[in-house]
């Protein structure tokens, strides 16, 4: 019986790199989900290759270990995080979408309440974890002038500082995932729930809209 004996070619290169990026993103979306449930310190990378379904060692290779692959998720879930600063919505608006994408990320946000518990990679482990944290603080500088902005147009009263109101602003669009006891118990229903989650977004937008309008009066 004959048989084909013709060798084989290699891969593109442009096959090679799609194949790598498909690759980083299974790592990426498998770890959200370890470092979510799991924390830094408690995330395993071995379980995290189990389930994007490789060898651990391509997290090496991707990534230069576990510090670096939580960089990367850091980078790709505060990119899908942030608020959308445009300055020709209403406050109110930006504010339900924001509501909204934490509700559809909630993996990522509760990656960040371990970080806000200080479960992170030791400092001097990853230099780009650092690099990011500041970068993340000029973004956040950045909105607070916005707000400022807003503020002296007139959208929201004069007696609230733009700083606070953010944070504030980010401790109301995470409740429902970060406290889903508290809608739980307040409301009979689970705050991961769709209805529930659109319902909070809206009210969070009246919320701000009635801080504009008093501004006004």
């Amino acid at each position: 019986m004959a048989t084909d004996k013709r060798p084989r070619r290699a891969p593109r290169e442009e096959d090679r790199r799609r194949d790598s990026g498909r690759t980083r993103e299974r790592i990426i979306g498998a770890a959200v989900g370890e470092f979510s449930a799991h924390g830094y310190s408690g995330a395993r990378v071995t379980r995290i290759a189990k389930a994007a379904g490789v060898n651990a060692q391509l997290i090496s290779y991707h990534f230069d270990g576990k510090a670096g692959l939580y960089q990367a998720v850091l980078e790709r879930g505060t990119s899908d995080l942030d608020p959308l600063p445009a300055t020709d919505r209403p406050l109110g608006d930006i504010a339900a979408d924001y509501v909204r994408v934490t509700g559809r990320n909630a993996d990522f946000t509760r990656l960040l309440a371990w970080e806000g518990l200080g479960d992170t990679p030791e400092a001097g482990e990853h230099a780009a974890v650092e690099q990011h944290g500041r970068r993340r603080a000029d973004f956040m500088h950045g909105i607070v002038a916005q707000l400022r902005e807003r503020q002296a147009a007139g959208e929201f009263p004069d007696d609230l500082d733009p700083g606070h109101l953010l944070l504030a602003l980010y401790a109301m669009a995470s409740a429902p995932v970060l406290l889903p006891q508290v809608a739980r118990q307040i409301f009979g229903t689970d705050a991961d729930n769709d209805d529930f989650q659109e319902e909070f977004a809206q009210q969070v937008a009246r919320l701000i809209t009635h801080l504009s309008s008093r501004s006004t009066r």
